[in-house]
């Protein structure tokens, strides 16, 4: 069976929300097999985007499992920035190949592209893990599983949902207690009274820009505390955060997203209907475009299905 095709939107700036789980859902990032390997897991995800166009907005790691929000971008070639991504690439993969002009494109077309980031992440963190243990084999089960954002307003919901894994598991009552997610990270940052530039996505745009961070930790607590707590799960001192959602807003996310688990992953879209039909069609058309492109080849090479499955019969039965 062919592999399902991949949309990816030609945008300027789209924004993926991408999931994968490793073989036979092993818990092979509890400390019991690789210690500290989650560490490892966040240094290669750093590295990685360091080299591509693509900033990560919202992540977690769990035992079997990680999720990431990414926005990928597609600015305008620069040469001298693509020069400073390839030699950074270099230095990841402790190589000597030097940069030449004619690179340009080949590399501008690799770091502008989720299947490459996310190829580069799944090795990496293999052959990491595999070193560690003094093992071969796969870690991961399958593709990596991913959505596309329709738009920005459907951010929020998405980081959310991934930063509320460890909370929706058990693991906490609040993300920022969890090490291990973006919010948690955040709030040790926070805490330590560094410098947390975070982006000015559509939900804190409105925000002073060194408030951005303490408020999206706050509101990604206070949505944990009335999507999945009770209201004695809330400890002294805790401040409530006005949310940029009604009630109303609230109470349909509970119902139709939040509660999900796990998160369907049939379509690749996140957005409104007429968003995820869109997608739907782009996807069917790249399928069909692709068993055309198929069967053009087979004819081309003059190949039967029917008569090699007749000759495999025959010369096993001989």
């Amino acid at each position: 069976m062919s592999r399902r095709p991949r949309i990816k939107l030609e945008k300027p700036v789209a924004y993926y929300h991408v999931m994968n789980r490793t073989a036979q859902q092993e818990f092979y990032f509890d400390d019991a097999y690789v210690p500290g390997f989650k560490q490892v897991m966040l240094d290669i995800f750093q590295d990685v985007a360091s080299v591509f166009y693509v900033n990560i907005l919202a992540w977690v790691i769990m035992d079997n499992h990680y999720h990431l929000c990414l926005e990928v971008k597609k600015p305008p070639k620069d040469l001298e920035d693509l020069k400073r991504r390839f030699e950074r690439l270099q230095e990841i993969n402790v190589s000597k190949r030097r940069w030449q002009p004619g690179l340009a494109d080949a590399f501008y077309k690799r770091f502008t592209d989720l299947s490459e980031f996310m190829k580069s992440v799944n090795l990496r963190t293999s052959i990491a893990f595999n070193g560690a243990r003094g093992t071969r084999g796969h870690l991961w089960g399958a593709r990596y599983n991913s959505k596309i954002i329709e738009d920005e307003s459907g951010l929020m919901k998405v980081m959310c949902y991934i930063e509320h894994n460890p909370v929706k598991a058990g693991l906490c009552r609040k993300s920022s207690v969890y090490p291990w997610c973006s919010a948690g990270r955040l709030k040790l940052e926070l805490i330590r009274h560094k410098t947390v530039d975070f982006p000015a996505i559509d939900f804190l745009k409105c925000v002073p820009r060194r408030r951005r961070a303490r408020t999206y930790v706050q509101m990604v607590d206070e949505l944990a505390l009335r999507l999945y707590g009770a209201p004695s799960d809330r400890e002294l001192g805790d401040e409530s955060c006005e949310l940029p959602i009604t009630e109303e807003e609230l109470e349909k996310w509970r119902q139709e997203f939040a509660s999900k688990a796990p998160e369907d992953w049939s379509n690749q879209a996140f957005g409104s209907e007429a968003f995820q039909q869109q997608i739907a069609l782009q996807e069917q058309a790249k399928r069909q475009k692709i068993t055309k492109v198929r069967r053009e080849a087979v004819k081309r090479r003059r190949f039967d299905p029917s008569d090699r499955t007749d000759k495999n019969h025959q010369e096993k039965h001989n």
